[in-house]
């Protein structure tokens, strides 16, 4: 061997080392990787399958059971019977379940070959659902059947049920008042859940809405299909309500119990000679009807070219402007039923900077009528705001009309 080779090896022998060194130490520098200890699976608590025969056999004859349709808040059950077809003892644990599901009392949590035990399903619908649906998983030892899957499949809709219904709830509307005539409307309030439920009482948002009631005939009961319910008579009297549309309500209360949640027994956990008494106490149901109308009584208003005006709602759309320059607008106004002119007795205005006249047009000449000049207008330099639907400004008057005796305008608009 050569010098140079001997040279070579001595280099290499050299960098080994000090790779071997380094090594060491970066292995210094790392920490311990603790071994994971595995989760338990839960297969672990299902009941265990023999690796050979031989096996039960879980049958349940109808795993889905139709029950059609229910009243939201109602509670319905249904037991299904779950037999053991096989040669040894069947096993049973229940999985996991969207609603309340209960086991029949057996020893050991099994099922002798040639026996069986019922299990009962047990739901409550919180809301309106076309198809309502619930499911409970039983698991057992039987190989071919290691999750039985048992479901009730329906429908649920209202207990109660009004004529004017929509999906936000029951609207009855008025026919216009137009006069000093009271007007009225009659609907119904029906269930086909219950055989009999009473109505208590009635109370309105107003004093001028007044409401009667009576059961419906079996007549109007077959019409509706329904086991039990009312027609309800409702009056507006024009005297009480102000010019323009509006909407009221009517709370019907029942006698019929107010479904709550129960409570489950973690709630009622306490000390051992504490004294403590449970009362729950759960009211009755009450239902409300939204009631609209119109009153457009003796007083016209007429809007000048291109105002914005609804003689329904008495609202007056004034759109987007400068709040630096501010809107101005003209509305003319006829009256009629009364020979003295038309004296505002008192006014409220909101928001305060509004600006509202109204003057008597002395150079109208009619028999039967007046007529008056109303401006409102948003001076120049008013604050910047948004008046819409939701929070309108008003301009509310009080008459000496006799039919009268409340005009109400309302305002929209956006000052930027």
């Amino acid at each position: 061997m050569n010098l140079r080779s001997i040279l070579t090896t001595i280099l290499v022998l050299v960098v080994a080392l000090i790779g071997t060194v380094w090594l060491g130490r970066g292995n210094g520098d790392l920490k311990s990787v603790q071994p994971k200890i595995p989760t338990k699976s839960t297969d672990d608590d299902r009941p265990k399958i023999s690796p050979t025969g031989p096996y039960p056999k879980a049958v349940v004859e109808k795993p889905l059971y139709e029950f059609g349709e229910m009243a939201v808040g109602q509670t319905l059950s249904h037991k299904f019977i779950l037999k053991n077809e096989g040669e040894v003892p069947l096993e049973v644990k229940k999985g996991t379940t969207t609603c309340k599901c209960t086991l029949s009392e057996m020893k050991d949590n099994s099922v002798a070959p040639g026996k069986s035990i019922e299990i009962e399903l047990t739901w409550t619908p919180k809301s309106t659902q076309e198809i309502f649906g619930q499911t409970a998983t039983v698991y057992t030892n039987d190989p071919k059947n290691q999750e039985l899957k048992l479901q009730i499949r329906g429908s649920a809709n209202r207990l109660i049920s009004f004529s004017g219904d929509t999906e936000s709830g029951a609207y009855w509307s008025l026919p216009v008042m137009s006069n000093s005539t009271p007007v009225s409307h009659t609907g119904m309030i029906h269930t086909k859940y219950l055989d009999e439920f009473k109505v208590l009482e009635i109370v309105a948002s107003k004093p001028g809405l007044t409401s009667s009631f009576k059961p419906l005939t079996p007549e109007e009961l077959k019409e509706v299909k329904a086991k039990s319910g009312y027609s309800i008579k409702i009056t507006a009297d024009p005297g009480k309500f102000p010019l323009g549309g509006f909407n009221e309500r009517l709370i019907i209360k029942t006698d019929i119990p107010d479904t709550q949640e129960p409570h489950s027994e973690a709630d009622h956990k306490h000390t051992e000679g504490d004294g403590h008494k449970h009362e729950h106490k759960h009211g009755n149901r009450e239902f409300v009807i939204q009631i609209s109308g119109n009153h457009s009584g003796p007083i016209r208003i007429v809007p000048t070219f291109g105002v914005h005006w609804n003689p329904e709602t008495m609202v007056l759309r004034l759109g987007q402007f400068s709040a630096k320059e501010g809107k101005e607008v003209t509305l003319s106004m006829f009256v009629e039923g009364i020979e003295q002119p038309l004296k505002i007795m008192n006014q409220e205005i909101k928001p305060d900077y509004l600006k509202f006249e109204i003057k008597k047009d002395d150079q109208f000449k009619s028999t039967n009528k007046q007529r008056y000049v109303i401006k409102l207008s948003v001076p120049a330099g008013s604050p910047t705001a948004s008046f819409d639907q939701s929070n309108q400004a008003r301009v509310k008057l009080k008459t000496n009309h006799p039919n009268a005796k409340e005009i109400e305008l309302r305002i929209q608009f956006i000052a930027l």
